[in-house]
């Protein structure tokens, strides 16, 4: 077992700037990264602050006992676990596989969280590329900032980017939005 006071699920743009923030701000941390990032910047500034980076892992899952996730398990570490006071989800959506489809439904496929999108599958994409595609919408429920599996609220694990339903990389202000997400997602892990 490995402890953190959080633990930041994804590399991107949202988990580097939570981690980021959370680690200059004195919390150790780490961050779980499976693939490549755009934010090489965020993460040289993450590991000069100290920061654990499992780069070109995965986690496969984790236990979640009386609401809260106490523990995830990745692929490279096998049976050691990584504990901590909070986590944050930021997985992103389709292209990174933080949210899944298959011709039924739509996922979350890490810990099976509740995922907002339309059941009707001829609504997920316009013919029009220039038009606005709904399935960029689809992701994660939050629900005062925590996920939400089962219709119940996880109280320490805060989604946070493009992972959350309504925010589109295809947005004006995506970038600000994810930002500002992976901050919020940053100060709720703090009070845990």
């Amino acid at each position: 077992m490995m402890k953190f006071d959080v633990v930041v699920i994804g590399g991107g743009l949202a988990g580097m700037t939570a981690a980021t923030a959370l680690q200059q701000g004195g919390l150790k941390c780490a961050v779980v990264a499976e693939g490549l990032s755009l934010s090489g910047a965020s993460r040289e500034a993450y590991t000069a602050a100290g920061g654990t980076l499992l780069a070109g892992d995965r986690v496969t899952g984790g236990t979640i006992e009386n609401g809260r996730l106490v523990s995830i398990r990745t692929e490279k570490l096998g049976d050691v676990t990584l504990e901590a006071r909070a986590f944050i989800l930021a997985t992103g959506k389709f292209f990174s596989r933080g949210i899944v489809a298959d011709m039924q439904k739509v996922y979350e496929p890490i810990f099976g969280l509740d995922v907002q999108y339309d059941a009707d599958r001829s609504t997920w994409f316009s013919p029009s590329f220039a038009a606005p595609q709904r399935f960029l919408e689809f992701g994660v429920i939050a629900e005062d900032g925590c996920a939400v599996r089962n219709g119940v609220k996880i109280e320490n694990l805060f989604p946070a980017g493009e992972v959350l339903a309504g925010l589109s990389s295809a947005a004006s202000d995506a970038t600000a939005e994810i930002k500002k997400s992976a901050l919020a997602a940053a100060e709720a892990a703090r009070r845990i």
